[in-house]
């Protein structure tokens, strides 16, 4: 049997609707349930019945309506629910048949969930809790001062459990579903200060400064004209928080600060940046205006894929941006890298794990199924303005259970690969540096002076090096350990056919570098680009390719465009009339001439 009185009052068994009607008993039942399995004595009951101003037959009437009540909760086989006591009678019933029992039980559960910091079981167990309320208690019932007086004190319970509730789900992040929430209770309570707080947090924390101050000014004209009053120093000093711009917002006196975890990252998860990060102005100043929006701007979903050949500097450029933006993601930063040191790309299962585990998930709570890791990872992102850097991608099938699905956060991907799959997204191409930023990068590694007094040598060894920042990063510590060399004879080793070899130093390699970038290519596609390396090192047309490969145009048109998106082929097309031209850097030539010969 169960006992339902967080709205109308109701009994059922099963599926079947115990019927009370509308008249003294089922007020009698309500009155009994406002002290379950305590005796109520027959005063009591009387005035709960007859609100005070009870018939000279109300002895008589109370037996009658007890018999019935009795008789309407009696089932065969089972144990007497009214129970007659000395100067009363009882309610005998198990807390899990009554929606209160089961109410408290689930939030005492959930309040204890909270206190240790499993906020995930904490917001589960309170949303269960929440949901057995249908509305007002004991609703239509509140001519009985009894009845009265418990269902005021159980929506002043649910008023301080929802409370509780949505503290757990600023702590999470869920900023979105807190906000809706508030938005009925707010209404519904709008002298409450605490609800006002609560809105104010979840406001500023998703980048909406100037509401929650507006919702700040709305409360304080309500209680100055309705009564008199300013409000209350929680929420002065969480105005003042907010008028100074802290980077969490939060204040004494509220439970809803963010879990240790909510600040998910910095700068310092970042890999160890370049010091001597050069050039790719126009790129960088595109990423910090596309990934800095102005604070009161509303959140979109962002997604930015940066992608060029390997080697070009893509994960640099952006962990030299991120560095700069991240301050204004009130959420953190996440950060990984889905290449494998051994060049293989990372699963997205595996990703999930990672991603999960530092968003503070411990690792026993990271469910086994992809779907359940998706659902779980965009739910502790949901609402959240956090930063998502994800490096090394190589196809849009590994990123797109990596994306989340709210407009707070702001996604970059670096891929060699351009990632056209990926719908919604912008692309930034980046290639080669100009000559320029390529010795100004050589000069800052080996010593300006140094490159400054052969500036002919250093050209010849930044255009060896195809103008990838990695190759040049390399030649540069070369140089340096190697502080008697001339810079001529490093040209002179980079422009020979085993220049990658030079290419290599401590852990720096770049011929290993191309083999993980290039994992993807086939055989074929290698001895192709082997082949197409014999014609001239300027670079060459479509129909030259053709006449050297002996196919016709249109073949060696799409031979060429997967040799592009590859990033073995570099496309050069001035403009959309222009006929496009080919060539092969230096050391894409020479790897892919080593590879074809097994070398």
């Amino acid at each position: 049997m169960e006992f339902s009185l967080l709205g109308p009052l109701e009994v059922s068994i099963g599926e079947e609707r115990v019927e009370l009607g509308s008249g003294k008993p089922r007020f009698l039942l309500a009155a009994l349930l406002c002290l379950p399995n305590s005796t109520l004595s027959t005063q009591r009951l009387t005035e709960a019945l007859w609100w005070g101003n009870p018939p000279r037959t109300a002895a008589k009437n109370l037996q009658v309506n007890i018999h019935y009540l009795r008789k309407a909760l009696q089932r065969p086989g089972e144990r007497p629910r009214v129970l007659s006591r000395p100067g009363g009678y009882l309610l005998a019933l198990d807390p899990q048949e009554i929606d209160l029992g089961r109410f408290e039980a689930l939030a005492g559960e959930a309040a204890a969930a909270a206190r240790r910091g499993e906020l995930e079981r904490a917001d589960a167990l309170f949303q269960r809790a929440l949901a057995l309320w249908r509305g007002r208690p004991f609703d239509g019932m509140e001519r009985s001062p009894l009845v009265q007086q418990e269902s005021i004190r159980l929506a002043e319970r649910h008023l301080v459990v929802a409370e509780s509730a949505i503290d757990v789900r600023l702590g999470l992040g869920q900023y979105d579903e807190a906000l809706a929430a508030l938005d009925q209770l707010v209404a519904a309570h709008p002298f409450r200060e605490r609800l006002r707080a609560q809105q104010m947090i979840a406001l500023y924390r998703t980048g909406r400064q100037v509401e929650a101050l507006l919702v700040f000014d709305a409360v304080r004209r309500l209680l100055v004209e309705e009564l008199g009053l300013q409000p209350g120093v929680v929420l002065q000093r969480l105005q003042q928080a907010v008028i100074e711009g802290r980077r969490e917002v939060d204040v004494p006196g509220l439970n809803c600060a963010p879990r240790p975890v909510q600040l998910l990252g910095s700068a310092s998860q970042l890999p160890p940046g370049a010091a001597d990060f050069v050039g790719r102005r126009a790129v960088v100043a595109e990423l910090r205006e596309l990934l800095a929006p102005e604070p009161s701007a509303p959140s979109e979903w962002t997604l930015l894929v940066v992608s060029g050949p390997g080697g070009a500097g893509k994960s640099t450029l952006v962990n030299s941006v991120a560095r700069e933006v991240c301050d204004g993601y009130s959420g953190g930063l996440l950060y990984i890298d889905l290449r494998a040191p051994d060049g293989t790309p990372c699963h997205p299962t595996d990703a999930l794990a990672e991603l999960l585990r530092a968003t503070g998930l411990p690792s026993e709570a990271v469910p086994e199924l992809l779907a359940d890791r998706i659902r779980l990872y965009r739910e502790r992102l949901h609402g959240r303005r956090i930063l998502i850097l994800l490096d090394n991608a190589s196809t849009e099938a590994q990123v797109r259970p990596l994306l989340p699905t709210t407009g707070s956060c702001a996604t970059v991907v670096t891929s060699c690969s351009r990632l056209s799959g990926l719908t919604g997204g912008q692309l930034l191409e980046i290639g080669e540096l100009d000559p320029a930023e390529a010795v100004d990068l050589l000069a800052r590694i080996a010593g300006a002076c140094r490159v400054g007094a052969e500036p002919a040598a250093a050209d010849r060894i930044v255009r060896a090096c195809g103008l990838l920042p990695l190759a040049v990063r390399i030649a540069g510590a070369r140089l340096v350990s190697r502080p008697h060399w001339p810079l001529a004879r490093l040209a002179e080793l980079l422009e020979s056919p085993l220049c990658l070899d030079e290419l290599s130093v401590g852990d720096l390699d770049l011929r290993a570098y191309l083999s993980r970038c290039l994992a993807g290519a086939e055989p074929s596609d290698l001895r192709l680009t082997a082949g197409l390396g014999t014609l001239a090192a300027a670079g060459f047309t479509l129909q030259e390719a053709a006449d050297l490969l002996g196919l016709g145009a249109a073949r060696v048109d799409d031979l060429l465009d997967r040799l592009c998106d590859l990033r073995l082929v570099r496309r050069d097309q001035p403009h959309r009339d222009a006929l496009p031209h080919y060539r092969i850097p230096p050391v894409v030539r020479q790897f892919a001439l080593r590879q074809a010969a097994g070398i």
